[in-house]
């Protein structure tokens, strides 16, 4: 659906409007909660904050204008924002506030905790890298199933495919990673 189109739905239907925001930026929205709340949130609220980014995003539909830019920077820009504002109630919500004379006072991590968790987003990045390089659609394929952990159904509706198609070039992709990442 173009911005275009979106944008005459709306004016139209409303609700058929927001079902179609939903369905075309789930994945965006949810992908930009998770980064932006990091480890301080659990999954339920990355799900809240999605759903509130979006109630967020048609409440502000009607200053969006495809002349002004692409329906995706203005669902992104909303989605950034919104879920910075997240993290930062989580923070405070969650954030201890003990005086230094405590006892029981939060100790610093031990530098192998900090070189083990160097070496996790070293290995996440690197995992990124050849994800990608996998090309479209086995990269879409694997981020959808193994990251978003979406069905065959699920990633075969999204790509405009059929589930036994999925289900194969998710096979031939994990072989082709596996082998990427074994040479190196």
């Amino acid at each position: 659906m173009t911005d275009t189109e979106w944008v005459e739905l709306y004016t139209s239907s409303p609700k058929k409007a927001y079902a179609a925001l939903v369905e075309q930026f789930s994945g965006l929205v949810y992908t930009i909660a998770v980064n932006r709340l990091g480890n301080c949130a659990t999954r339920q609220d990355a799900e809240d904050c999605t759903g509130d980014i979006f109630l967020e995003i048609f409440r502000s539909a009607d200053r969006f204008s495809p002349e002004s830019g692409s329906l995706k920077t203005f669902v992104g820009t909303i989605a950034r924002r919104r879920a910075t504002d997240a993290f930062r109630s989580l923070s405070r919500k969650y954030s201890l506030t003990e005086s230094s004379d405590d006892e029981e006072a939060v100790a610093l991590p031990a530098a192998d905790d900090v070189e083990d968790e160097t070496d996790q987003r070293l290995l996440k990045d690197e995992l990124w890298k050849r994800v990608r390089e996998l090309g479209q659609p086995d990269s879409a394929i694997i981020i959808y199933r193994y990251f978003y952990r979406l069905t065959a159904a699920e990633t075969a509706q999204r790509l405009s495919m059929s589930a036994a198609a999925v289900e194969k070039r998710c096979q031939r992709a994990r072989k082709k990673l596996k082998d990427i990442l074994s040479r190196e």
